[in-house]
């Protein structure tokens, strides 16, 4: 609606710079990147010196993937204005896309030695640290970040890397409470669901980890992933059958997948099933385990089984 109202006012001024602006603005909201690009290119016609104008045209050719064009229009905005924090923040996200990190996390310090309460720089460099895998450093600059942003307009992506990275480093109970936002904001969220169930696995929580499983199959009947997890709670209750049977499907699934022959090589081995284990075990490793050669030296000893 906005939009029309802009569109209307365009019209009845020719060169209406602001118009063009505010119809780009709306197009971002819609994620109609395309548009906005479109709409903010007008408006730096009219206005070719408007510090945030080129400043926009640069951040809706960056969403739209033109990235040789929003470092050009990055570049003559920073010629207007070298210091502004959110341009900085465009800048760094850019470079980190480039593999430039070391240059990304020097402009978020920039801003946020000068601005240590600037949100949007908080957050971005909680992302460049998870990505760096610097897990208990994003954690607390992403928490810092959604702390300032007073939690309203983040993008699900944001708690989804926050969940991560407190798996990550075994804070199984804040994973679990991340989870629990995005699974509010989408009860069918595919990732969240599977993985808070694992979350819950590692607290003991093996009935409330199956009921997460059980919804994350209904959600997506072909995730080996959540099948996988479902067995390892099910042992966890020492329901052994029951939790073959379900690894026997991811398997089924993602013959592949080596986690899963882990897994059901010890509930084998819980089950006295010790060569059926070794097997598995072998498997895992011709498939890449990190931890299965340590299991078959510590297991699989000799040829007896």
């Amino acid at each position: 609606e906005a939009i029309k109202m802009y569109e209307k006012a365009a019209r009845k001024r020719k060169g209406f710079a602001e118009a063009y602006n505010n119809m780009a603005f709306c197009y971002l909201e819609l994620k109609n990147f395309e548009k906005a690009q479109e709409n903010l290119e007008l408006s730096v016609k009219f206005q070719p010196d408007n510090f945030n104008c080129i400043k926009y045209l640069g951040r809706a050719c960056f969403l739209n993937k033109k990235y040789a064009e929003a470092k050009k229009y990055y570049d003559d905005a920073q010629k207007l204005d070298a210091v502004d924090p959110e341009l900085l923040c465009f800048v760094a996200e850019l470079r980190s896309l480039g593999k430039d990190d070391k240059g990304a996390l020097e402009l978020y310090n920039q801003v946020l030695i000068e601005r240590p309460e600037y949100a949007l720089a908080s957050l971005q460099r909680g992302l460049l640290k998870y990505k760096l895998k610097q897990y208990s450093y994003a954690i607390k600059d992403m928490e810092i970040g959604l702390k300032l942003y007073k939690y309203k307009r983040i993008e699900d992506d944001v708690y989804t890397k926050l969940a991560q990275a407190k798996f990550e480093i075994a804070d199984f109970k804040g994973a679990i409470q991340v989870f629990d936002t995005l699974v509010k904001r989408n009860p069918k969220n595919e990732f969240a669901r599977p993985y808070r169930g694992a979350s819950k696995i590692e607290v003991n929580d093996f009935s409330a980890a199956i009921n997460d499983l059980e919804e994350a199959i209904k959600i997506n009947p072909k995730s080996h992933v959540a099948y996988n997890f479902k067995g390892t709670a099910k042992a966890g209750m020492k329901q052994y059958l029951e939790a073959l049977k379900d690894f026997d499907q991811a398997i089924k699934i993602k013959f592949d997948y080596p986690s899963t022959y882990v897994n059901r090589a010890a509930v084998k081995m819980a089950s006295k099933d010790r060569k059926g284990a070794c097997e598995d075990l072998n498997k895992a490793d011709q498939l890449g385990s990190s931890v299965a050669y340590k299991l078959i030296q510590q297991y699989c000893g000799g040829t007896d089984y």
